[in-house]
């Protein structure tokens, strides 16, 4: 079976594209934003196979990858068998409070079950966190007309996600009209991503958000950055 990156590789050159934007912009505002020196630790959240580690290894002197599936975390120690990935619960993640300097996670968050297990997600960032320290995450941008260019994208490079089709497009689309919420199982369909900073802004200060990979053509993913209180 094709590990994750492999997945991603067949995917095509925007896909590999908007990926791998995701990762130079989270990288860029860490460096901007972690303050001086160097993070001592890096703690990243629904890491695969490691498709992010060259991106984000160099950020901090020591960084640790988590997966909920053990078969990422089996890809994961095949293909980087001299760094340290853990399988987790993001909801109840086993490590001590205030302990890392930069929490990272890239369409992690939004495959959670619901919005009240994501805002579990984030305590437990919250509290693994350094006060000050910087939490980055992507997700993607599921409501207005991004929904149907991501839609089309879709569909032109065969890659369907689970609950999407035309019809709960439209809805996306027009969320302020339907409860695309009653869609929310995980993944895409019914992921609200203002919700989902609401949530954010509740635990961390925000410090910049950005939308990925360009604003108005290809608007796929929103990245944002905050700051632990």
């Amino acid at each position: 079976m094709a590990t994750y990156s492999e997945r991603i590789l067949k995917g095509g050159r925007l896909v590999v594209w908007q990926r791998f934007a995701r990762f130079r912009a989270a990288a860029e505002a860490i460096r901007r934003h972690a303050g001086p020196g160097q993070p001592e630790k890096l703690l990243d959240i629904g890491a695969a196979d490691g498709i992010g580690l060259p991106f984000l290894k160099p950020l901090a002197r020591e960084m640790l990858s988590v997966n909920y599936y053990e078969e990422h975390s089996q890809e994961f120690r095949a293909a980087h068998p001299d760094d340290a990935v853990l399988t987790a619960d993001a909801r109840a993640l086993p490590l001590p409070d205030a302990s890392f300097d930069v929490c990272t996670s890239f369409e992690a968050l939004n495959c959670v079950p619901s919005r009240g297990d994501r805002i579990q997600c984030l305590a437990e960032i919250q509290r693994v966190l350094k006060p000050g320290g910087l939490f980055v995450c992507s997700v993607p941008i599921e409501v207005g007309y991004p929904a149907l260019i991501k839609y089309v994208a879709r569909v032109c490079t065969g890659k369907q996600t689970r609950g999407i089709d035309f019809p709960v497009a439209l809805k996306h689309w027009l969320y302020r009209f339907f409860d695309i919420e009653k869609y929310d199982h995980g993944c895409h369909a019914g992921f609200h991503v203002y919700r989902f900073m609401d949530d954010v802004r509740a635990k961390f200060d925000i410090v910049q958000t950005r939308v990925i990979p360009i604003p108005v053509l290809f608007p796929m993913n929103l990245l944002i950055t905050a700051r632990r209180r």
